[in-house]
Formats: structure tokens, C-alpha cells, sequence
């Protein structure tokens, strides 16, 4: 009897590191490379099960299975011309996607470990790859085989097909979910489902069309050839899909080129931000079924806005023919840019993207002004415009739907802008109008003003709104330990937080620039301790007033004494610098931000409140606590608001926009 072949694995160093073990770079990749291996072998059925207790991946097919000469010839031979040796088509009719037989390196990508076991008419064999050892066999030593171990146990339920076990798993396995896994490894293959009798299975989850999850969020979709199923699914479509099989035909058939698939865009771009973070803002390549790469949008170049909302599958058959050179890079994840056949399907898509363009960007506009007149009060305001305003008026509002914004808060307020706006458009039309009024129509110029003080009183409504905001943004947000630090920075910025009239005074840069500095080097004087109750020194000029803001940490309580020292430093000091500028006479005025009041505060017989009060006032300070802060702005803004509403006439329509809710989608 002749003895068994020994199993041996034949491959080229040069080859290998051409290659790279590496060649994949995460766990569906390699998954999707053995997925495919199994469709090449007329499986029906295969199961991936994710153990993260022993953290092994075991893939299970039903199909052919392999004897040991097949093993041999063509599963340790890393190049196996899959094709060439057996024909263009599997035994069921399958067009196969392996090519060079070199996806079986991915596995290194992500495991050390790798056991095989595959049946075929009874006969059973099994062995066990180790790719630290595949390295060190093929490390400076000239040799160019590597021989598996050979194994004697089988898994009991391995009954016909592959089965392949990887474990010491180099990527996490930790943060992977069951149906994170599946909607990578749909992205990846067109041909999975019942249609093709292809099934997969994670942990005991079928894999179906849907677990790509983008398809309800498309917007507008665009098609080539028969997509009614991919169709079906799209269920949030705001306009039917563009069939353009006719409209590329001809093209199509000048460069010898089949194409199906469809180019999608979606409401909002962070809609294509993967659960897992992967980039959806993308459009795929798919040869024989199975995605060849992963985005070509990049390589047009698109600059503009209706790119970030973009994502499709394109599937063209002709870049895989089997008389045909092979058009993937080394990689196996690209294609090679310059090939002809790539070529002339990337002008074909180049095209076709214009068309998207330029019909999203249409649409977005006709969409969005539907939408924005969807809210009664936009409606009725727009409506009380008249000529070319109400045009104009019409024509902004729907281009706000082409403006880059996932947050739909921020398209609330770009409407609102943009009524002031043509409320401010809408007067200027009518104080140009002041020329050609005869004297005696005094009353409608009057009318005129009155239309100018309720627009300014609109404008400034929207202000206060928006610092309510900030304070109750604060409030939420602040915790006690730290909220000295984030309300630093709001008062440096933000002077009103401490009184409502104070505004930034223009044109004192240079002495604030000189002040700061003077603060700074009085900081770096004061000893640990004082550094410790320090938060920050602050400096600015309000009309007609110097301010410095001395903070202290919230924790801290600051005697009396020493805090009128440290004032009457930087209040003389500052005096200096500032009697050589244009804001010399200026008061000033020393606000001391502290989470408690000094203990002589408190004094029952002393110092006692009026006492501190007293001697802050002659170094021209006085306290502000942080909690009195908020509280005093908050009421201070609210009660202005409160009459405000009474008198605004679009206050009316901005709450409408605030609270309109689009009617759902099916």
C-alpha cells in the first residue's frame, strides 16, 4: 500500500513577504475571505461562531470539502490558480471569487492559531497551522516549506464540508457584537440570502440584505439594472428611485462594460458613520458578488457639499473575467487604477455623479422649502411677502436643505437667521422707498420706524433665547468640583454673565494685552498657598469701565484680609498702565468670583457682612458667588423674556420652527 503524502505547505519567502501575513486588517475581512472560500465551494450553509469565553472563531461549511491531495495542491499552495485548474464555474454554476489562492493568508491576519478539518467521501483530514512557526521556519534559514501538524482528533459535528478553527485572536474580540459582525460581512457580499441558496449564520443569527442597516436612511436613490429588492427595502425614500439603466447604456456598451447597483444619498452625513466606526460615506466595487473595493468616491475628488451625504454599491462583472488579466492589487482590496477596464467604468461613474449632484442639490431645495412651509407660521409669514423678497425669501430657504448640518437644531436656527434676514431685506425695501414719499405721509413713515423697533426688538428676543441657554447649559452641566474652571473661560468671553450691560469695548486689545500680562507676573509672585486658591485673573474693558475678574477656586474660602490685599495690587497696578491710555478716568471695577464668603462674613460680633462689603468697596471690589451668578443672570434674562414674548411679533413663528416635528415616515 502506498504510503499517505506527507501534507506539506509550499510558498516563496520573497512571496510571503510580498504578501504580508498581514494582509487583512480586522476580523470581518478575513471572515469575509473564508465566507467566500466557502461560496467558491458550493456550500449552502455557513456558520461563524464568535466565542469570546476561550476566544476562538470556528467558520463551518457544508460544501465539497477537500481530500488530502486536494488539501495539498490546493490549500497549502499558496497561488493555486483556482480557475485554471478547474474551470470557470463550481460544480452548482457558480462563478467563483478566489483567483490566486492567497486569501487563505488572511487568517494570520488576525489569529495564530489556525485548525483545519474538512471531509470529502468519508475521508477525514486535519492539521493545525501555527504562523509563528510558519515564520521561524521561513526566517533566514533559505527554506521555502513549512509543514502542519497534523492532528488525529475531529470535532463531532463536523460531518461533510470545512471546518476552521482560529484562537489566540490578535484583535479584541470584546467590543464585537453578533450584529455588528453581520452587518460587516453583509456589507461585504451581494450574493448571501435565500435568492442564491447562500446562507450565513453568526452565533446562530442569519445574515440577511437588511443587516447592511443604510438602506432607510437613504433619501434620494439612483439605480442600474434591476434593484426592485434593494428597493423594497429602502423605506424612507422622499422621492421614487431614478432607474438610469437606459440613460448609461450606450456608454456602457462603447467601453464593452456591464453595471448594476445604485448610488444613494442620505438625510444627514452622520447617518454613514457606522455603529462600529466604519466610514459609509463610500462607494463600493462588487466583482462576482463580493465587494472588491471598498471606495472609490475619493478618487473623483468631489469637493462639493452632496459628497458628504453619499454611499452606493456598483457591481460590474467585466473587471473578473477568467480569460481576462487580473485587475485586484496585491492587496486584494483595491483594484489596479490604472486598467483599462477601470478606467473606463471610473468616467462612466464620474458622470453619473454629476447627474447626482446636480439633482440633489435640486431636490434638496424643492424638499427643504416644502418642509420649512410644512410649519404653518413659516407659511404664513412667507406668505405675507410680497414680490421679489417672497422669491428670493422662497429660493434661501430651500437651499438651507444643501447646507452641511447633521444637528437639525442648527437648521432651526439657520431658518430663523434667515427670517430676520429677509425681515431686514423687507425694510431696507421700504426706507428706499422714503424718497418718493410726499410730505403729507407722514403717517406711513412712522409705520416704517415702528416696523424697524419691532425688528430690532425680534433680534434682540433671539439673543437673550440664546443666553438663557448658555445659562442653563451651565447650571446642567457644572459640577461642583470643577465648575470654577468652565466658568472661567464663559467670563473671559462673556461679560454679561455678570451684568447685562457690560459688552466687550472695542479698540482696547493693546491695553487689555498690557494688563493681562501685568496680572500674569503678579500671579507667578504669589506663594503656593495663594496659587492653590487661584483659578485665574482676568481682564477687560466694558464701555466706559475697567473690569478684572479675580477667581477663586469654589472650595476655597479666602479671609477678608488677604483678599484686600491681593485687590488693592492689581487695582493699583492696573491704574498705572491705564492712566497712559485713551480709557485713562475709566472706573474701575473688581469683581471677586468665589464659591463661599470669607469667614468674616459670618461674625456675629465684628466684621460681619456689612463690614466686608464696606471694606471691598474701597479698593473698588465687591463678591459674586457662583451659584448667586447663575442664579441672578438666569432671572435677570427670564423676567426680560417673559415681557418680551407679549410684544415680538415673530416670536410667535420662531417658537413654531422650535417645536415643529416632521409628520413620520413609513
Amino acid at each position: 500500500m502506498t504510503a499517505p503524502r506527507e501534507l506539506v505547505m509550499t510558498i516563496n519567502l520573497n512571496a510571503l513577504e510580498h504578501l504580508g501575513i498581514n494582509l487583512y486588517s480586522n476580523i470581518p475581512a478575513v471572515l469575509s475571505e473564508i465566507v467566500a472560500n466557502a461560496w467558491d465551494a458550493d456550500a449552502e450553509n455557513v456558520t461563524v461562531t464568535i466565542d469570546k469565553a476561550t476566544e476562538t472563531i470556528t467558520i463551518e461549511d457544508d460544501g465539497t470539502g477537500m481530500d488530502r491531495d486536494a488539501v495539498i495542491d490546493r490549500f497549502l499552495t499558496v497561488g493555486f490558480k483556482r480557475r485554471v485548474v478547474l474551470g470557470g464555474k463550481t460544480a452548482k454554476g457558480r462563478s467563483p471569487m478566489g483567483r490566486k489562492g492567497i486569501g487563505k493568508l488572511s487568517i494570520f491576519s488576525i489569529a495564530q492559531i489556525a485548525k483545519v478539518y474538512t471531509i470529502v467521501n468519508g475521508q477525514k483530514t486535519a492539521f493545525k497551522m501555527d504562523r509563528e512557526v510558519i515564520r521561524e521556519a521561513i526566517s533566514g534559514t533559505g527554506q521555502n516549506s513549512y509543514k502542519p501538524e497534523e492532528l488525529t482528533d475531529w470535532p463531532s459535528g463536523v460531518k461533510v464540508g470545512t471546518c476552521i478553527v482560529l484562537s489566540q485572536i490578535s484583535k479584541s474580540l470584546s467590543g464585537m457584537t453578533v450584529e455588528g459582525l453581520k452587518r460587516r460581512v453583509s456589507r461585504r457580499f451581494a450574493v448571501i440570502g435565500p435568492k442564491n441558496n447562500f446562507n450565513v449564520m453568526v452565533n446562530g443569527n442569519v445574515i440577511g440584505p437588511e443587516d447592511r442597516a443604510y438602506h432607510n436612511a437613504l433619501q434620494y436613490l439612483w439605480t442600474f439594472g434591476d434593484q426592485s429588492e434593494f428597493v423594497k427595502l429602502c423605506r424612507n425614500l422622499e422621492r421614487p428611485a431614478d432607474d438610469r439603466t437606459a440613460a448609461i447604456k450606450s456608454a456602457l456598451a462603447a467601453a464593452g462594460l456591464s453595471l448594476t447597483g445604485w448610488i444613494g444619498t442620505v438625510t444627514k452625513p452622520d447617518q454613514l458613520k457606522g455603529e462600529d466606526g466604519e466610514n459609509l460615506n463610500r462607494l463600493a466595487v462588487f466583482m462576482r458578488g463580493k465587494m472588491a473595493q471598498e471606495d472609490i468616491l475619493d478618487e473623483f475628488g468631489q469637493k462639493e457639499i452632496y459628497a458628504d451625504y453619499v454611499i452606493g454599491e456598483l457591481h460590474c462583472e467585466q473587471l473578473d473575467l477568467d480569460d481576462e488579466s487580473d485587475i485586484a492589487t496585491s492587496s486584494r482590496q483595491a483594484l489596479k487604477q490604472d486598467d483599462p477596464r477601470f478606467e473606463a467604468l471610473r468616467a462612466i461613474v464620474r458622470l453619473e455623479l454629476r447627474n447626482v449632484a446636480g439633482r440633489w442639490s435640486e431636490w434638496r431645495r424643492v424638499d427643504g422649502a416644502k418642509a420649512a412651509a410644512s410649519v404653518p407660521a413659516v407659511s404664513e409669514w412667507l406668505k405675507n411677502l410680497t414680490g421679489d423678497t417672497k422669491k428670493k425669501a422662497e429660493r434661501w430657504i430651500g437651499r438651507l436643505n444643501t447646507i452641511r448640518a447633521n444637528d437639525d437644531g442648527d437648521k432651526r436656527e439657520l431658518l430663523k437667521a434667515s427670517i430676520l434676514a429677509f425681515e431686514s431685506y423687507r425694510r431696507k425695501d421700504d426706507l428706499d422707498k422714503l424718497d418718493t414719499l410726499q410730505d403729507e405721509s407722514v403717517a406711513h413713515i412712522l409705520d416704517i420706524f415702528n416696523d424697524i423697533n419691532d425688528l430690532e426688538l425680534s433680534y434682540y428676543g433671539q439673543i437673550v433665547k440664546l443666553r438663557l441657554g448658555v445659562i442653563k447649559a451651565l447650571q446642567e452641566k457644572v459640577a461642583e468640583n470643577d465648575k470654577e474652571l468652565v466658568i472661567r473661560d464663559f467670563i473671559k468671553k462673556h461679560l454679561w454673565l455678570l451684568d447685562p450691560s457690560w459688552e466687550r469695548a472695542k479698540g482696547s486689545e493693546h491695553s487689555e494685552t498690557t494688563v493681562n500680562n501685568f496680572l500674569a507676573e503678579n500671579t507667578e509672585k504669589l506663594n503656593a498657598k495663594e496659587k492653590k486658591a487661584r483659578v485665574d485673573l482676568a481682564y477687560r474693558t466694558a464701555v466706559g469701565k475697567h473690569i478684572i475678574i479675580e477667581l477663586k477656586r469654589a472650595s476655597v474660602s479666602v479671609h477678608l484680609d488677604d483678599l484686600i490685599k491681593q485687590v488693592r495690587t492689581y487695582r493699583d497696578g492696573v491704574k498705572k498702565i491705564i492712566d497712559g491710555t485713551g480709557q485713562k478716568g475709566w472706573p474701575i471695577e473688581i469683581i471677586c468670583l468665589l464659591g463661599k464668603h470669607p469667614p468674616e462674613w459670618f461674625d456675629a460680633v465684628g466684621t460681619g457682612r456689612e463690614g466686608v462689603i464696606a471694606g471691598l468697596k474701597n479698593v473698588d471690589a465687591r463678591i459674586v458667588l457662583y451659584d448667586e451668578l447663575l442664579a441672578n443672570a438666569q432671572s435677570a434674562y427670564a423676567d426680560y423674556l417673559e415681557e418680551h414674548i407679549k410684544v415680538d411679533k415673530l416670536w410667535g413663528v420662531f417658537e413654531a420652527i422650535d417645536d415643529f416635528t416632521p409628520p413620520p415616515t413609513s
